[in-house]
């Protein structure tokens, strides 16, 4: 059985996303390419936390990137 989507809970996952630590559905995946939907923020908030990360700064559409790598000398 294949693990569900993190975001919404519906398709099966298709992408990993290391930085966020999350697997995502092909749907999620592809809507984020201007960055996350505001909709999955929450989820998001919560999978960077459980990563010890802190919240990216948002992107020009003011969206969290769908690509985030943090500082190299990020240290908490």
């Amino acid at each position: 059985m294949s693990e569900l989507c993190y975001l919404c809970l519906a398709g099966p996952a298709f992408k990993r996303v290391p930085k966020y630590n999350i697997q995502v559905c092909r749907g999620c995946w592809d809507s984020a390419e201007q960055g996350w939907p505001q909709q999955f923020e929450g989820s998001l908030f919560q999978a960077l936390s459980r990563a010890g990360l802190l919240i990216p700064d948002r992107n020009a559409r003011h969206l969290l990137p769908r690509d985030y790598a943090p500082p190299d000398n990020f240290a908490l």
